[in-house]
C-alpha cells in the first residue's frame, strides 16, 4: 500500500514538473526562433543590397538601390532561410507562405535616401536605409502548448525588425 502511495506522488510530481518545464521549453523555442528571424532579416538585406546596386552608382560613390531589385533578392533569400513560399509583394508588403514549422509571415519594407557632404570633398553622396519589419503569429512546437493555445485564442506573435544602412565607403 506504500508503494502505491509513492507512485502516485511520484506521477502527481511528475505531472506538475511537466507543467511548469513544458513553457519554459516552449519560451526557449520562441527566443531561439526570433534571433533566427533577426538573422535571416539581417542576412536577406545584405544579399539583396549587393545585388540591387547600380554599378554606375557605386562608381560615383552613391548607394541608391534599385527597390524592385532588392524586394525580388530579399524575398527569395528571406524565403530560403526559413524554407517558406514567397508570394510577392503589395504596396511595401512582402508575403511569405508558411510551411509545416512556420506559419505566414509578412514583411515590411521601408527605404529612404539621404544625401550626405563629404567633409573636404567636392561631391555629396547617397546613402540609403532599409527598414524591415518581420512578422508572423509563433506555431508552438509543445502540443500541450498547441492545445492551450488554441482553447486560450491566444497568437504571440514572433516579431523582429532590423534598420539596414547601405553606403558607399571610399
Amino acid at each position: 500500500m506504500g508503494e502505491i502511495k509513492i507512485f502516485g506522488y511520484i506521477i502527481v510530481a511528475t505531472l506538475f514538473l511537466s507543467a511548469i518545464v513544458m513553457p519554459l521549453v516552449e519560451i526557449f523555442f520562441a527566443y531561439r526562433e526570433r534571433l533566427m528571424l533577426s538573422d535571416a532579416l539581417y542576412n536577406s538585406c545584405r544579399v539583396a543590397a549587393e545585388a540591387s546596386i547600380n554599378y554606375w552608382d557605386i562608381s560615383n560613390i552613391n548607394a541608391a538601390v534599385y527597390e524592385h531589385a532588392f524586394d525580388e533578392n530579399f524575398g527569395n533569400t528571406f524565403a530560403t532561410s526559413f524554407g517558406l513560399s514567397y508570394l510577392g509583394k503589395t504596396g511595401n508588403t512582402l508575403k511569405f507562405k508558411g510551411n509545416e514549422a512556420y506559419n505566414d509571415f509578412e514583411v515590411v519594407l521601408l527605404f529612404e535616401e539621404k544625401y550626405s557632404e563629404s567633409h573636404g570633398a567636392s561631391y555629396d553622396k547617397t546613402i540609403t536605409s532599409v527598414s524591415v519589419e518581420a512578422t508572423s503569429p509563433y506555431k508552438y512546437k509543445i502540443s500541450f502548448m498547441q492545445s492551450l493555445n488554441d482553447n486560450a485564442h491566444y497568437d504571440y506573435l514572433l516579431r523582429s525588425e532590423r534598420k539596414y544602412f547601405i553606403e558607399v565607403f571610399n
